[in-house]
């Protein structure tokens, strides 16, 4: 029998993205605080480079609409006059996105700066990207020993390696260090032999036995847009990802990069890698929440059960708040904010709406539950569809209650359930809009990491399903080609269900992608409107807040 031929050892440049190549995002942030969950970012700067050479620079302060503590502000020089005319988080946050795009992310301590994007990420209803990240703060404890810097801090190691910019708790000059004590580790592990971006992001560790002996299998995968797929050895679905590049997102799972116990974990069992490429992101990305919720990998977390999603429901009739599992029909006089993100918010968020409208405690008898009468019932309704001015008011008063008497833990508390309430506000508005559109077809101008500038993105939606996407490059009528859309997934109607009930995930992709600078709507079935979904917005809160401020004697 013929053995078969050795597998050749990949190099450097075929296992990941070169160094030389690579396109970096170096950020620093200030904030309110260290909690991501509850304080605010109040300045980000970030620095882009490639090769050595800086690209751009990215600086914005932010409003956090809330006081800065006065250590806070004695720290870093930041005070409330100069964020009183900031951009809030809604508009700085995408802004920086728009900046990143694909690029790596690099930060020191990149967990606390990471941690606040994706919560601030959260709070907008925008969703986190997902670009490789690098620490600096993990790379310099492997690069710098204690015999050689007293600390691992940014400061520290910024004179250490002599960087140009003296670190000063300010986002961009931060930034800019950060740069340079990057530059000094990149130095110093190439002369080990690290020569791309997956080898700076595992200098500490090694490959284990599993990845080594896999690491054949993603040879063949094309560098493409599309789904990835490990099966096991009966042809079951291990894990699904999606990427915009697939080869290289797929052989930083054989790398030292890779440390996730549940991807480890099903590498032994790894047989075949089967790879879908898709016309588009977000193509890929529906797809991939398609088959996670078929195929329940097991090494796969989000997207698993998307039929169970939670609401809070105002039935017909006389019928108060409760919780529901499946979203119903509205035209009966029923109302759905949703999905919430837990059980836990059931209570509280029932509570606050019934005090908001019957009057402080109401929530808390019995017969609040299902004796509305009809005005209450109707205040309810407007408040959950239509206009939140009333719940926020009186969210808005005891916050500004609690804040004189120096109740600032229980001021934080009602904030963040009124945020809760407008965040699934909004989300049920943006389900209620799409679900009810028989056809819509979009296009939107394609960004130059997708395609050449000039062409454009074209979405093709039936009831907040997704129906159909196609590249228009530049020259041709996109409009043909929307009309070719139109004819395809009709059979995507017949599965709609109200607030896009059971499928919500992908609607609200197609949601985000709709509203996404330079859509136009192309061709629409039945109506649909962008729903004004600034009054429930965070920055509503904020207004209804000041708005309470005693006046300046």
């Amino acid at each position: 029998m013929t053995p078969p031929p050795p597998r050749r050892q990949l190099s450097f440049d075929e296992l990941g993205t070169p160094l030389e190549a690579a396109e970096m995002v170096v950020l620093d942030l200030e904030t309110t605080g260290t909690d991501a969950a509850a304080d605010a970012i109040t300045e980000i700067g970030a620095v882009k480079i490639r090769g050595g050479e800086v690209l751009g620079e990215f600086r914005t302060f932010v409003d956090p609409q809330r006081p800065i503590p006065a250590y806070i502000a004695s720290l870093t020089g930041i005070t409330d006059a100069l964020v009183r005319d900031a951009p809030t988080i809604q508009v700085a946050l995408p802004m920086l996105l728009d900046f990143v795009g694909d690029a790596v992310l690099v930060a020191h301590n990149a967990r606390f700066d990471i941690g606040f994007l994706r919560a601030q990420c959260a709070r907008i209803d925008r969703p986190w990207p997902g670009n490789d990240v690098l620490d600096t703060l993990r790379l310099a404890r492997s690069v710098f020993g204690r015999d050689e810097v007293r600390d691992h801090k940014l400061g520290t190691l910024a004179a250490h390696v002599g960087a140009r910019v003296r670190p000063d708790h300010r986002a961009l000059s931060d930034a800019r260090a950060t740069v340079d004590v990057l530059h000094a580790i990149i130095a110093r592990l190439g002369e080990r032999g690290a020569s791309t971006v997956e080898d700076l992001a595992g200098a500490h560790r090694k490959v284990t036995p599993a990845q080594a002996r896999k690491r054949h299998l993603g040879q063949s995968v094309p560098p493409v847009p599309g789904v990835y797929q490990f099966l096991g050895p009966e042809q079951e679905v291990l894990y699904v990802g999606t990427s915009h590049n697939l080869r290289n997102r797929v052989r930083t799972y054989f790398t030292a990069s890779e440390t996730r116990k549940k991807v480890l974990d099903v590498l032994p069992v790894l047989t075949e890698i089967r790879t879908i490429e898709c016309a588009t992101r977000l193509e890929a990305a529906v797809r991939e929440l398609r088959i996670i919720a078929r195929e329940q990998p097991r090494a796969n977390r989000h997207g698993l059960r998307p039929e169970k999603a939670l609401w809070l429901r105002l039935g017909a009739g006389r019928e108060g708040l409760r919780g529901a599992r499946i979203a119903r029909e509205e035209s009966d006089g029923s109302a759905h904010i949703g999905p919430l993100r837990s059980r836990h918010d059931v209570e509280p968020l029932r509570g606050l709406l019934h005090d908001a409208v019957l009057g402080r405690g109401a929530s808390l008898e019995g017969g609040a539950r299902t004796g509305l009468d009809q005005a209450h019932h109707e205040a309810l309704r407007t408040a959950m569809l239509e206009d939140p001015a009333l719940v926020l008011g009186h969210a808005a008063k005891r916050m500004r209650s609690f804040s004189d008497a120096g109740r600032y833990e229980d001021a934080a508390r009602i904030r963040e359930l009124a945020e809760t309430y407008l965040h699934a506000a909004r989300r049920a508005q943006r389900l209620r809009a799409l679900a009810g559109a028989p056809l819509l077809v979009a296009a939107r101008p394609t960004s130059a990491a997708d395609a050449p500038l000039g062409s454009w993105e074209l979405l093709a939606v039936r009831h907040g399903r997704f129906a159909g996407t196609a590249i228009s490059p530049r020259g041709a009528d996109p409009v043909t080609i929307a009309r070719s859309l139109a004819l395809t997934g009709a059979g995507e109607g017949d599965l709609a269900s109200p607030l896009c009930q059971g499928y919500h995930q992908e609607t609200e992709l197609m949601g985000a992608w709709l509203e996404g600078e330079g859509m136009r709507v192309v061709l629409c079935e039945g109506g649909w409107s962008v729903p004004a979904r600034a009054r429930f917005e965070s920055g509503s809160l904020a207004r209804a807040f000041a708005a309470l401020a005693p006046a300046p004697s």
